[in-house]
């Protein structure tokens, strides 16, 4: 299982938890290292990235596992693989750890364990030394303050009972006094609808983009998007993207996601993407032609409105909105509403699309 270091198999030693994993899957399911070439480089990425974060880091891995997975069952393509059972094995001793409100902010990853940890059987989880983790996903109850004990009850003897009149009546003058206090009520929160519109969508540019010092499938990005600075943007499109196309290009950025340190260096938005059917292929949502770095990027229907400063991870925005997003069959972004409307992704009245990618998510 996971945990193992070490391993002797038909006569065969091996030590590393990544190479015992692989001689696992070649004896009992070769699936398991991937069933194509791109998946197999994928799953290796995803071994190699779980045995460089120690104990030290494991709270770094685990988010940038709970962000990969929006929109996604398991880490590489849509089936277990030794990515997934290796990363649960890291990540189990911090998850243990977490509290269950944390695990509920953690959703993806709190959603993507217990399907790990439930998929693998009891007595493997025994022997690699791992035991269940209760994971509740559904949000935690707020706690309720107990009243204070009376004390009055506990107290006996002569005399009570002019005590407790006293304390009667100068009970009976404060609720006069506090009566009209109880009158001014604060009026109800409205209940905050959750629409695209919230999502602060931009148009940039992408001016300068060199690949992560420690993370081999991550570029960082500088994107103009029409502020004194450009945004620093870590994105985990090396396999898909060659770094000489990354550079001078106009993306669609999500501006006001939560900042999120990627293996070190701090994300300050992210670049929306299109992703193939297959999962094979992923490209940039491109603006339209003549879009500017800063130009409002929104989505039909909902012109006009105030995007939020910045999504509370709380609420969930992006996550709810995201399995809505996609590409039509003529490669033109939008989202799809409850009744399967598609609301088209536009900058000034313009679509935006894909180079090629058509009835694809974006993320």
């Amino acid at each position: 299982m996971v945990k193992l270091s070490q391993l002797q198999l038909d006569g065969q030693k091996v030590e590393g938890t990544n190479s015992v994993a692989y001689l696992v899957a070649e004896k009992y399911n070769s699936d398991l290292s991937g069933k194509t070439d791109s998946e197999k480089a994928e799953i290796s990425q995803w071994m190699s990235m779980s045995a460089r974060h120690g104990p030290s880091e494991r709270q770094v891995f685990s988010q940038t596992i709970n962000e990969h997975l929006a929109g996604r069952t398991f880490l590489v393509s849509n089936y277990l693989s030794l990515a997934d059972l290796v990363a649960f094995g890291n990540v189990h001793a911090f998850m243990e750890s977490l509290s269950s409100q944390k695990r509920f902010s953690w959703s993806n990853l709190s959603r993507w364990f217990d399907l790990i940890q439930h998929t693998v059987p009891t007595e493997a989880l025994a022997k690699a030394g791992l035991k269940l983790v209760e994971i509740d996903l559904n949000a935690p109850a707020p706690s309720k303050k107990q009243p204070a004990a009376s004390t009055e009850k506990e107290k006996g003897g002569a005399g009570n009972e002019t005590t407790k009149k006293d304390k009667k009546d100068k009970k009976d003058g404060q609720a006069k006094k506090e009566k009209p206090k109880q009158q001014q009520q604060q009026p109800a929160k409205e209940e905050l609808e959750i629409a695209p519109s919230l999502i602060d969508l931009r148009v940039g540019h992408i001016i300068k983009v060199e690949k992560h010092p420690d993370a081999d499938a991550l570029y960082v990005e500088d994107v103009e998007v029409g502020e004194p600075e450009p945004r620093k943007v870590v994105s985990g499109l090396v396999r898909f993207i060659p770094i000489e196309n990354m550079s001078n290009r106009d993306v669609v950025l999500v501006c006001n996601l939560k900042p999120a340190a990627m293996r070190g260096v701090k994300s300050y938005a992210m670049v929306l993407c299109a992703t193939s059917p297959d999962g094979n292929a992923v490209e940039f949502v491109e603006p339209p032609k003549g879009s500017k770095p800063g130009d409002r990027v929104y989505f039909e229907g909902f012109e006009g409105r105030e995007p939020m400063d910045l999504l509370k991870p709380k609420l969930k925005i992006f996550e709810t909105i995201q399995p809505g997003l996609f590409t039509n069959d003529n490669r033109e972004a939008g989202w799809y509403d409850a009744d399967k409307k598609f609301h088209k992704l536009l900058v000034g009245g313009s679509i935006c699309t894909t180079a090629t990618i058509a009835s694809g998510s974006l993320k």
